[in-house]
């Protein structure tokens, strides 16, 4: 997924899932972008914790589709200033369950063809 770094970031909508006690948080808007490996890097308006579990819908306009996921935090830092100005906060994610059909849709979004 890395090809496509420079490429625009697609919307997505989240909810955090926190495991003491179990709940879920309100759907928020954010976006994604590539990151090294299978992860991606996710600017959201607020700060999660590593370890924070998140649903996630991903959509891609060009192709009216929606790629829904489960990940996991894996780290969280300020993003660049513009994002950070906007109250964006850059967290990386692991992806730890989707489908093979939104695995392959995710990766073909974020590096184009």
């Amino acid at each position: 997924m890395s090809e496509g770094l420079a490429r625009e970031p697609l919307p997505l909508r989240y909810q955090a899932v926190f495991s003491t006690p179990p709940s879920h948080s309100p759907w928020r808007a954010g976006a994604c972008r590539p990151a090294a490996g299978e992860a991606l890097l996710l600017t959201l308006p607020e700060p999660l914790p590593p370890g924070t579990v998140l649903h996630v819908e991903v959509y891609w306009p060009k192709e009216r589709a929606v790629v829904e996921f489960t990940g996991e935090v894996l780290t969280m830092e300020r993003a660049d200033r513009a994002a950070a100005g906007a109250g964006g906060v850059a967290h990386q994610l692991q992806v730890l369950r989707i489908s093979e059909e939104g695995r392959h849709l995710l990766r073909e979004a974020l590096s184009g063809p």
